[in-house]
């Protein structure tokens, strides 16, 4: 099974937007492996992602984030048509330590199409949300070509 990477993941987005219900309800390509993608939490040990996590995640609007916010007074006085923020930053990577809470995340700038390192406030929120995805069933034999 090939491993996407994300730039090749955002430069089909459409696509996989697209087929988005397909993906989630076909194991294999749910669990298309993506470089870079992972959780990693002291004390547990690091986790990989997948295309059908991510989608869902970022779909779903669960991490996909905005670090530029307006002025409280543009937002009291913008048109009605600009009252949904611009969610930017697509997160593909957290990792962090719950003790100390030093946490950082990796995420895809789609206006730049480059990745940024970015803080995160609330490390457990992100896992609890990634924790509690609907995942495909998968046969032994399909889990053993992903690993």
């Amino acid at each position: 099974m090939n491993t996407l990477t994300i730039s090749q993941l955002f430069s089909n987005f459409k696509l996989y937007q697209d087929q988005y219900l397909s993906i989630l309800d076909d194991p294999e390509r749910y669990y298309t492996p993506v470089a870079d993608a992972y959780v990693q939490i002291w004390p547990a040990a690091p986790q990989q992602l997948f295309l059908g996590d991510l989608l869902q995640l970022w779909l779903g609007d669960k991490w996909v984030v905005n670090t530029e916010k307006a002025p409280l007074i543009n937002s009291v006085f913008r048109a009605k048509a600009d009252l949904k923020p611009q969610f930017n930053r697509f997160v593909f990577a957290i990792e962090g330590n719950l003790l100390t809470g030093q946490n950082k995340a990796n995420a895809w700038l789609n206006d730049a199409a480059q990745s940024e390192l970015t803080s995160v406030n609330s490390l457990f929120q992100f896992y609890c949300i990634w924790k509690s995805l609907n995942r495909p069933q998968v046969k032994l034999d399909t889990l053993q070509r992903v690993v």
